[in-house]
């Protein structure tokens, strides 16, 4: 079977869907059933870019497979073009309303113009976009916040994807979902039948995992930081992750308890972040806040494994990859109680209500103090970690690729 991927969502740092389409890119062709795989980005073929990240894996992680070992030694291969890969333009010019609705006219057509000379090869836009061709395609839809929550987008990205979401679910042959929250909000928000829609569990990195002191030392160290003495929060600054609210309720912990666990937040700006930075100012000249702004993404494994507790009170989450790797690296973790994320931490992570200042502030005392309830949460969340792999993942999207290349 040959499977044609677009990529264009592969670019630094990698988070979120970067990360998921860069985990199929690079283990799509070592799967037995896949003969080979192309690369299509801007509706034209490309070879794979290299993301700029640390994949050699630490001498103290266990490669558990030689498919683990085979597929990074490939991506160790690769780590050439990516500077010149047009990402930071189009995002910028992407935010351009004329540009944005150009780009989203001419790009499916060069795509489809491209595709028009496959014979034999199953489409997958990982990154909600179908264009239109012969070929049996799937999309993964990875959440629906401009639809419930368009005031967290740009408007040139919310009629760039209120275009391109319907049409790519209308072409596609299947849809993958990355939750089962998410795959409910596409039922309901097209009225599509369910059997359209199929759950790809998102995976965590073998570079997550718990670490001891001295291995995490000459990280924590560069930023000021010691071992399990701080409340780490780690994504893009912007106001879908909650960041007013876990601020207000940290505000609110006696002082002595926010001195001795300072919140650290890691993240560069995003969109409508500017009052966010005016709270994130307020707190540090307060001294119980520390903001890295954005950090190399090799020490960010450290920077999740020293935390005494993850903090992710975000609104909305498709998945909530964060909140895995947090599980992952052994820490206990704070996060709401709504669309994907009680999904994803199964039972490890304290659940707070995200509109509930109250609610975040009661969580963050007890995800603190309590012992008992921490160590529960670690023995949890390493459980829960186990069960999202991202070979897992990759698996279970092959066998979505047989399910329409057989029709």
């Amino acid at each position: 079977m040959n499977v044609v991927l677009s990529i264009e969502a592969i670019h630094p740092p990698l988070a979120g869907i970067g990360r998921y389409a860069w985990e199929l890119a690079t283990r799509l062709p070592f799967q037995q059933e896949i003969e080979a795989v192309r690369y299509l980005s801007d509706g034209q073929w490309r070879d794979l870019p290299t993301p700029n990240l640390v994949e050699a894996v630490s001498p103290d992680v266990e490669l558990t497979s030689d498919t683990d070992k085979t597929v990074l030694n490939f991506k160790g291969r690769m780590r050439k073009r990516l500077e010149q890969f047009p990402h930071k333009l189009r995002r910028k010019i992407g935010q351009v309303p004329l540009f944005a609705r150009a780009y989203g006219k001419f790009m499916p057509l060069l795509a489809s113009n491209n595709l028009d000379g496959v014979k034999d090869a199953v489409f997958h836009g990982p990154n909600y976009f179908v264009p239109k061709t012969h070929l049996p395609s799937i999309v993964t839809i990875h959440d629906l916040s401009i639809y419930r929550y368009p005031q967290w987008h740009p408007k040139a990205r919310i009629e760039r994807m209120q275009m391109a979401i319907p049409e790519a679910i209308e072409r596609a042959s299947l849809i993958l979902a990355i939750s089962e929250s998410t795959r409910k909000d596409i039922i309901d928000q097209f009225q599509i039948p369910a059997e359209r829609v199929q759950v790809t569990l998102l995976g965590v990195d073998q570079i997550y995992h718990p670490r001891t002191s001295a291995q995490l030392t000459p990280v924590l160290s560069k930023f000021g930081l010691s071992m399990h003495a701080y409340s780490f929060f780690v994504s893009t600054i912007e106001p879908r992750k909650n960041l007013t609210n876990l601020i207000a309720a940290y505000r609110l912990l006696p002082i002595a308890m926010r001195q001795r666990w300072p919140l650290v937040l890691v993240g560069g700006g995003g969109w409508q972040s500017e009052d966010i930075h005016a709270d994130i100012q307020r707190a540090v000249s307060e001294g119980w806040l520390k903001y890295l702004g954005f950090v190399d993404q090799a020490d960010l494994p450290a920077l999740y494994a020293g935390a005494r507790l993850f903090t992710y009170p975000s609104w909305y989450e498709g998945f909530g990859l964060p909140i895995a790797e947090a599980m992952a690296s052994g820490v206990p973790v704070l996060t709401s109680n709504c669309s994907s994320m009680p999904e994803v931490a199964a039972g490890a992570a304290r659940l707070v209500e995200p509109g509930d200042v109250d609610s975040i502030r009661e969580g963050l005392a007890q995800a603190l103090d309590d012992d008992e309830w921490r160590e529960l949460a670690v023995q949890r969340g390493l459980q829960r970690a186990t069960e999202l792999s991202w070979d897992a993942c990759v698996r279970n999207t092959v066998a979505a690729y047989q399910s329409v290349s057989n029709k």
